[in-house]
């Protein structure tokens, strides 16, 4: 079943905000059947940030931040989690209205929320791509020819026509290379960069540089189509995913 992060204070009378969510927690059916996991604030209704969006990470939800919360924990959970999946705060003061707001952040996250830049999204699925079919250079088999990088396998066709502009892009940034062979170019991942970009796979972000190099275009796609990264998400610094 899909999961919805909710984060709370503690309890502290009859009928508050953790009782609230204890009661939905019990009836899974009032807000669409989605499990809740449940974080209690610390007394001073923060959170630890890190360990909280490591949890978020592992098994992507949408969160749920219950007020009182403190700003500066609403803010770095959204920057950590920036493009990821939703991040909703909210008033829990009867059942109704608890019910409503965890269908409505489940509803967004469902509709593909949050949105990125395409050519931000086409960049990770391409560099996805080049690592799990082994190409990090080597001999002619650790390249790829540009032309069959939409075709499937993790490229769908339908970005064909933003690869040319993403591979340049990354070429630029030394994330990709290439070699030339009967006048065309085969592309492969920088093994020099191996621990960058696995660290780009797993954190699902871009150094803001080149984030606004891609993000230049209109364009945009739901990052649910980066659920596929899933693969980085346990691994260890300077190692891929399952191949």
């Amino acid at each position: 079943m899909p999961v919805v992060y909710i984060g709370h204070a503690a309890s502290q009378y009859a009928g508050d905000a953790a009782a609230l969510v204890e009661h939905c927690v019990r009836e899974p059916d009032g807000h669409g059947g989605w499990v809740i996991k449940a974080t209690i604030y610390e007394r001073n209704s923060s959170l630890n940030v890190r360990e909280f969006c490591s949890i978020v990470r592992q098994t992507p939800g949408p969160v749920l931040l219950i007020r009182p919360v403190q700003s500066r924990t609403v803010e770095l959970v959204r920057e950590k989690l920036d493009g990821f999946v939703p991040v909703v705060v909210c008033e829990a003061y009867e059942i109704g209205a608890l019910r409503a707001s965890i269908a409505d952040v489940c509803r967004c996250h469902q509709g593909g929320e949050p949105h990125e830049a395409l050519d931000v999204v086409v960049a990770f699925l391409l560099m996805r791509k080049l690592d799990q079919e082994h190409m990090w250079t080597g001999n002619a088999k650790g390249y790829m020819w540009a032309s069959d990088i939409p075709k499937g396998r993790g490229v769908d066709d339908k970005y064909s026509g933003r690869v040319p502009h993403v591979l340049n892009t990354l070429l630029q940034e030394g994330i990709v290379v290439y070699k030339t062979s009967n006048s065309k170019r085969k592309y492969a991942l920088n093994p020099e960069k191996r621990e960058l970009i696995y660290g780009y796979l797993r954190k699902r972000r871009l150094p803001d540089g080149l984030h606004r190099k891609l993000s230049r275009s209109d364009e945009v796609e739901s990052v649910r189509v980066l659920d596929c990264l899933d693969i980085y998400a346990g691994a260890d610094e300077g190692e891929g995913g399952e191949h």
